[in-house]
């Protein structure tokens, strides 16, 4: 508990002074006010920003004025963490425009520098006929010089090294702490700020009307040579990432509901993270989940970290009441024709937040898993189970976790681009293969941290399972089925 909290007050600090960098980014580069802020400013606005920054954390999180799985509270909630969104991608902007600025002052700097040295002042020496004392506070203006001729007293080149020296200092004194730039590049950040905040304001804007679209449906046909003997496909629908409690509520779940319930199955499974937090009302879920059509093979689910953090009692009991078979690091197995389909489900690790790399209880899983030959299907919360999966040689992982990044940036491999789970995880979005395994790794239909989707719409999985007389695996993509009217 007392890491949370350390973690939870080092986060808040860290936003806060993210904050206040676009704020005075903003300042500068928009309203080209260069000086910095006083004290009197600056401190009360960061006591300003901490106090806004809590009461919004307790309208959009726990409070009794909005009540839980309300549309205020989820208005609330998706407007404060879609503002910390929109104060973190300024962040990157403006800290990528402060090193354009830098690189382009470069040159000017430089050539200042040399403007300078070329200028600088210069005594002659007193047995020469006169002195001069040029004052040269701009390259290429001509100095005004002071000669001393024979008739001048003998102090002469004392005097004019005063003379020198004051208008030194006058310079010195005369220059501006913080100079702003000339006027063609003040124009040039202005209009880059403009433009920076309109676009992250569009795409933040964008992104929760995508994330709050109706699931796609993907489709896909796997073909394998351990299904040999099925005269006629399996097909499973696969759900993920749901995340009850913060952004998503009973309106988004029975919609999912219904869409499941439209498509025809052997069985459903969901990946884990159905729930979100310790605050979510698990108990007005239940009833939704239970409306889910029976299956010929069942509806079946898997435990994610955060169905751990919104308390694993809570949790269990909610699945059990919705009419799921939890599969705790356990196995079924259904027999089709003369093909074996073993399904297994794996607890998430609660280890390694980010990454999870270890899975302490696979070998246990591994030792109960059935000795007939067939085909394995495991459901993983964390695609990271994947090189255990098939190092093992089992054949099929369902996974989730990582939401496909929420959003994904254009980039190589026009079927991938580039997802932001990229970061923390070698697997993002999309089908994976290794060895004669496959992972299929769903978007999710959920959102956490930040209410936003870019080019990452949520999702709903069906595969169809096909034997296959001879070769390796395969997998042939379906064209995405409409979910107009669900």
């Amino acid at each position: 508990m007392d890491r949370v909290l350390l973690f939870l007050a080092v986060l808040g600090i860290l936003t806060i002074l993210c904050q206040w960098y676009v704020i005075a980014s903003i300042r500068s580069y928009l309203f080209q006010r260069y000086e910095p802020m006083t004290r009197r400013v600056a401190y009360p606005l960061l006591i300003s920003l901490g106090i806004l920054n809590l009461a919004a954390v307790m309208l959009a999180v726990d409070s009794a004025w909005f009540r839980p799985d309300t549309f205020a509270r989820k208005a609330a909630a998706v407007t404060f963490f879609s503002y910390l969104g929109m104060v973190l991608a300024l962040c990157l902007f403006f800290l990528a425009l402060g090193i354009l600025c830098h690189i382009l002052n470069f040159r000017r700097t430089a050539r200042g520098a040399v403007g300078r040295a070329e200028g600088s002042c210069s005594s002659i020496a007193a047995s020469q006929r006169g002195c001069v004392s040029p004052v040269c506070s701009r390259p290429g203006d001509q100095p005004a010089t002071r000669e001393c001729r024979e008739t001048d007293p003998p102090d002469c080149l004392e005097q004019c090294s005063a003379d020198e020296v004051a208008a030194t200092d006058f310079r010195i004194a005369d220059r501006p702490r913080h100079a702003a730039p000339p006027p063609s590049r003040r124009t040039f950040l202005k209009w880059s700020a403009a433009v920076g905040l309109a676009t992250t304001i569009g795409y933040g804007a964008d992104g929760v009307v995508e994330a709050y679209s109706t699931p796609s449906i993907e489709e896909y046909d796997l073909f394998h040579p351990r299904l040999r003997g099925l005269t006629e496909p399996i097909t499973l629908i696969q759900i993920t990432d749901f995340h009850f409690g913060l952004f998503c509520g009973t309106a988004e779940l029975d919609r999912l509901v219904r869409m499941v319930n439209s498509i025809e199955a052997d069985a459903v499974v969901f990946t884990g993270d159905m729930f979100h937090s310790p605050l979510s009302p698990v108990e007005r879920a239940v009833p939704i989940i239970r409306k889910l059509r029976s299956r010929r093979f069942g509806n079946f689910a898997v435990m994610g970290n955060h169905d751990f953090y919104a308390g694993e009692i809570r949790s269990v009991q909610g699945f059990n009441e919705g009419g799921l078979r939890l599969l705790r690091n356990q196995w079924v197995t259904f027999k089709v024709k003369d093909a074996d389909i073993h399904l297994g489900g794996i607890d998430d690790p609660m280890v390694n937040w980010v990454w999870g790399k270890d899975f302490p209880g696979f070998s246990k899983f591994l030792i109960d898993a059935p000795k007939t030959r067939g085909f394995r299907i495991l459901l993983s919360h964390r695609p990271s189970v994947f090189p255990l999966a098939s190092s093992v040689g089992l054949d099929f992982v369902m996974a989730g976790h990582t939401h496909g990044g929420q959003i994904i940036l254009p980039g190589p491999g026009a079927d991938r681009g580039f997802s932001l789970a990229r970061v923390v995880s070698p697997f993002t979005h999309g089908w994976y293969a290794r060895e004669e395994s496959r992972m299929y790794l769903n978007r999710g239909v959920g959102l956490t941290f930040i209410p936003w989707r870019i080019n990452c719409p949520p999702e709903v999985a069906v595969i169809h399972l096909y034997g296959l007389d001879r070769g390796t695996s395969a997998v042939k993509r379906r064209a995405v089925r409409a979910t107009a009217g669900v």
